[in-house]
């Protein structure tokens, strides 16, 4: 490979993992947490409420307890999310009629019901955290936000691309080989070179699937175009979307055996619930029964049908034996995405790799901003803006991030605005680091001080939990929900890690460790492809 050519795509590689370093921490950062959303939602949940034991109630029941005495728009959806082990507790969506001196569009309630015992504990939403850290992740909270992420990913993607080039040569004559006695140029090079390689197929498979994820519109708009002529119905309808329409008779009629038969046919024919159960017109003669979900046992087997209530007519049916090529291929790529096809085992092993590219994303902003200390005509103030971004952007994440647990855990349930407490307390503990981290000259000291304030918050989130819900705690653990225990475990591990990679800092300080720039070696393998330092 032409050397003038690596050396180009070198510094390509460079800047642009620099420029999309802070945004692509978030994704990678809040998406690794995201992998145990049921968990923090459950963690959330449970000092509050812990389900009832005993017999589940049917559909039928849940949906007749959700619309009663709700002004619920028979003429919309009413939809269920079935309870499962991770999410004990039925999710419900009724449509309503909004007032005509309503002072807000939206137009549905979510509710969180006891599957036992039917009541309405909460709002879904009260408890926001875990959809919160999940929405960072794909769209950042904020409006056209999936965009941004997508062509961040994109850019991912290329800097993924270009990084096999730049190493292909030594990629694995130098696998194994790391500079512990060099100098910290030598070190933050071979970590980032590492940790690249380790985690490749991991994030070849994140940026293919973020790319179909986040920019799915336009692949949609340019197949519209140019394959289906503008029949945009055509398409939806190929890819496995299917939309259900039906006229309104005004024709009152209970059909709530009926939907109790259809998902009792469902588990006797896929061996479990469904996962979504949605009805139209529900109450009406023209009513219909939505039902998604998967047969067991099946690594992908999408299942999807609609039945009429008057009478079970089945009007469209999607089963394993009938698949949809691009159906199960977008369920195929969700399904790596979000490592839910095994184990609590493997999405640990996910955790350890998204959090390995946030490492990865670090060490690059690292070495770029030690590249240009030693060269003779680079900027302090780009070197100190890139250093205060690379702190701002990976450590103030990490201790807002902290601050949302905290704020959930302790913010009363009854307070109006919760959630938009947590998430107040997350934007400004991240913007006030900002700042702190552009100001304050020892960045050092900063992440010192940075690691031991945020084991104290997760500490005291942890104080939190035992001191106001011990014994609902104590409770679920006896009903066998160990959600709460498992977040604490995490949450533990992250303060002794934190303590101890703080403390370390200190000590290598003390003892003066040097910074020798890249050794011999490394300049001489730099010097053979080309890339010499100025």
């Amino acid at each position: 490979m032409n050397k003038q050519f690596l050396k180009r795509l070198t510094e390509a590689h460079s800047w642009l993992g620099l420029i999309i370093s802070g945004l692509l921490f978030i994704v990678f950062f809040m998406g690794s947490i995201s992998l145990f959303r049921s968990e923090i939602y459950l963690w959330s949940v449970l000092p509050h409420h812990t389900p009832a034991q005993g017999e589940v109630l049917s559909p039928s029941e849940i949906m007749t307890l959700a619309i009663k005495d709700r002004p619920f728009n028979a003429k919309e959806h009413l939809t269920l999310v079935s309870p499962t082990a991770e999410m004990p507790f039925y999710k419900v969506y009724v449509d309503i009629v909004l007032p005509e001196d309503a002072t807000t569009d939206i137009d549905y309630v979510s509710l969180l019901m006891d599957p036992v015992s039917g009541e309405i504990l909460a709002h879904v939403d009260d408890f926001y955290l875990a959809d919160f850290i999940y929405q960072l992740h794909y769209n950042l909270n904020i409006p056209n936000g999936g965009y941004i992420i997508g062509f961040v990913t994109l850019f991912f993607f290329f800097a993924l691309i270009s990084g096999i080039f730049i190493h292909a040569r030594k990629l694995f004559r130098q696998f194994f080989l790391y500079r512990t006695n060099e100098g910290k140029r030598d070190q933050l090079l071979t970590m980032h070179n590492v940790i690249g390689v380790m985690t490749l197929p991991f994030t070849l498979m994140y940026a293919i699937t973020g790319l179909i994820f986040n920019l799915v519109i336009i692949y949609q708009i340019a197949f519209a175009l140019v394959l289906y002529k503008g029949d945009q119905q055509a398409l939806l309808s190929d890819a496995g979307y299917t939309q259900q329409m039906p006229e309104w008779l005004d024709e009152p009629q209970d059909t709530s055996a009926e939907v109790d038969t259809l998902v009792a046919q469902h588990i006797a024919a896929f061996g479990q619930p469904p996962r979504v159960i949605r009805a139209y017109n529900y109450g009406d003669s023209s009513a219909l029964l939505h039902m998604f979900g998967n047969e067991s046992g099946k690594f992908v087997s999408p299942v999807e049908q609609v039945f009429t209530l008057d009478g079970g007519e089945t009007l469209f049916s999607r089963a394993p034996e009938t698949p949809n090529t691009m159906t199960t291929g977008r369920i195929v790529l969700s399904t790596l995405h979000f490592g839910d096809y095994a184990g609590t085992d493997l999405r640990l092993i996910y955790l350890l790799l998204g959090m390995g590219v946030c490492v990865l994303i670090v060490s690059g902003n690292l070495l770029w901003a030690e590249k240009r200390t030693q060269q003779r005509k680079s900027s302090p103030k780009s070197i100190a803006l890139v250093n205060s971004m690379t702190l701002g952007s990976t450590m103030g994440v990490i201790f807002a991030t902290a601050m949302a647990f905290l704020f959930e855990r302790v913010v009363p349930l009854g307070v109006v605005g919760r959630d938009e407490l947590m998430m107040s307390s997350f934007v400004a503990s991240l913007g006030l680091y900002l700042v702190l981290a552009w100001f304050v000259s020892d960045k050092r000291k900063m992440l010192f001080i940075s690691l031991i304030a945020t084991a104290c918050i997760l500490l005291t989130t942890i104080l939190a939990d035992w001191v106001l819900f011990h014994e609902q705690i104590v409770m679920a653990l006896n009903a066998g929900f160990m959600a709460v225990a498992g977040v604490q475990v995490g949450l533990a591990i992250t303060v002794i890690l934190f303590i101890t990679v703080a403390f370390s800092l200190i000590a290598k300080q003390k003892a003066g460790v040097p910074d020798s720039g890249y050794s011999p070696e490394l300049n001489k393998s730099l010097a053979d492809e080309g890339l010499t330092q100025s």
